[in-house]
């Protein structure tokens, strides 16, 4: 027996058919809670584009971002110490803690579907803030990598630390 579809125009839809009887679990009425959501998944995935930029700073000709891009973040904050730390990098303490925090993020990311968590507005935004100020860590980590290694032989460089 074939199943109509939901959204073809038939005389099922016209007689209480399938559009008739669906409804939604739960109504997105607030709309505070699903600005907290978008702002939770946008900054896990900023979080994750800033790690994959920082990747991108050790890469050679034989690793690819692109095929890094659809590892998991836990994965991508792996490669990305161990890259850091065959290439020198100075502040490899700073790293490591910022690599753990992200991935306990990426653990937290699945709470958003849990009722207790996904709906607590506050815990949402708190949990965005967060991811927000961890990217800006790895970003400042990523410029002022940048900056050495881009500096003139000789010249003095003033790294301020927050």
């Amino acid at each position: 027996m074939a199943t109509p579809s939901i959204d073809a125009p038939g005389r099922e839809v016209a007689d209480g058919g399938y559009g008739a009887t669906i409804i939604t679990v739960k109504a997105a009425r607030d709309h505070e809670r699903a600005e907290s959501i978008r702002d939770l998944v946008d900054a896990h995935r900023r979080l994750q584009g800033s790690v994959l930029r920082f990747l991108s700073l050790f890469d050679d000709a034989r690793t690819s971002v692109a095929r890094d891009a659809r590892e998991p973040l836990e994965a991508l904050v792996g490669m990305l110490e161990k890259k850091a730390r065959a290439a020198g990098f100075a502040r490899m303490r700073e790293l490591c803690a910022a690599a753990q925090e992200a991935r306990v993020a990426a653990r937290q990311r699945e709470w958003l579907f849990f009722d207790s968590f996904g709906t607590d507005v506050p815990a949402l935004r708190a949990a965005a803030s967060a991811l927000e100020r961890l990217d800006a860590t790895l970003v400042g980590l990523c410029v002022e990598h940048v900056l050495r290694a881009n500096a003139l032989p000789g010249a003095k460089t003033r790294i301020r630390r927050g």
